[in-house]
This record gives C-alpha cells, sequence and structure tokens, in this order.
C-alpha cells in the first residue's frame, strides 16, 4: 500500500523548524521531502492545537491522491485535503489542513508545508502517477 508518513523534531525554537514527509510504496521504497508544518516559534509541544499558528496534531490522517487548485496565500496552487476534518480532541480544534507547497512567507497555518519547489513539483508528479493506477486515497501518518 502507498503511504505517507510525516515526522518533525517539536522544540522551542525562534527559527522554523523542518521535518520530513516520506512517500513509502508499496514494496518498501521510500521517497523523501523536506517539509514543515506551523509557524516559526510555534513548533513547541503542546502547540499543535493553536489554531493559524502551530503543527498539524500527530495522528492518522489520509489525503486524496489527487489535488485541488486552492488560491488562498501561503498556498496558491495544488492542495491535498487532509481528513477527517475538523480534527478534534479535548484540546481543540483543528480545520482545513492539507499537504501544499510551502509558498510566500515559511511555515504553514498546521497544514504540511513541503519546502522545496522542486520537491513539490515531484510530489505532485508521483501522486498524479499513483492517482492514474486507481488508487484513490493514501494513508498519511503524523508523528513527532
Amino acid at each position: 500500500m502507498h503511504k505517507l508518513i510525516f515526522t518533525m523534531q517539536l522544540a522551542e525554537s525562534l527559527n522554523l523548524i523542518c521535518g520530513n514527509l516520506q512517500l513509502v510504496y508499496p514494496d518498501g521504497t521510500a521517497i523523501d521531502y523536506l517539509a514543515t508544518s506551523g509557524c516559526a516559534n510555534w513548533q513547541r509541544p503542546g502547540d499543535e492545537w493553536v489554531r493559524g499558528k502551530g503543527p498539524i496534531p500527530a495522528g492518522e490522517y489520509e489525503i486524496p491522491s489527487e489535488p485541488y487548485y486552492l488560491e488562498t496565500r501561503g498556498v496558491e496552487g495544488d492542495f491535498f485535503h487532509i481528513t477527517p476534518d475538523p480534527v478534534v480532541s479535548n484540546k481543540g480544534v483543528r480545520a482545513e489542513l492539507g499537504i501544499h507547497f510551502d509558498a510566500n512567507v515559511p511555515g504553514t497555518a498546521g497544514c504540511i508545508g513541503v519546502v522545496r519547489e522542486f520537491g513539490w513539483r515531484r510530489l505532485c508528479d508521483r501522486l498524479a502517477s499513483i492517482a492514474n493506477l486507481g488508487v484513490k486515497n493514501l494513508p498519511l501518518t503524523v508523528k513527532y
């Protein structure tokens, strides 16, 4: 089964922290992409529930293999909508999360942003190839 795994070390930092988004193929082949989630100074443990600033909460999600176009500032392009939406816990609610290119100001409002444009284009190409195989959705695991 195709799957995605996002890992990042949450820490106290005034600088943007980057992690890794990994696309794993059914044969175990894995391709890594430099990615981030959240804004600089909002990537500490516990910040996952700060709406609009903190990283995506850890957990199990799903994304479609085909994106839709979003004109929202910071995305301005293809957007793979993460479900479930919203994500609810006793600590808060997060909604409208996705995987996209980290456009404009570095960091995201809780989405997973692929940092390098070339990597983003390659990920989109690979997901399109997976979609062409008839795969509609991929599981996404977020770990800190």
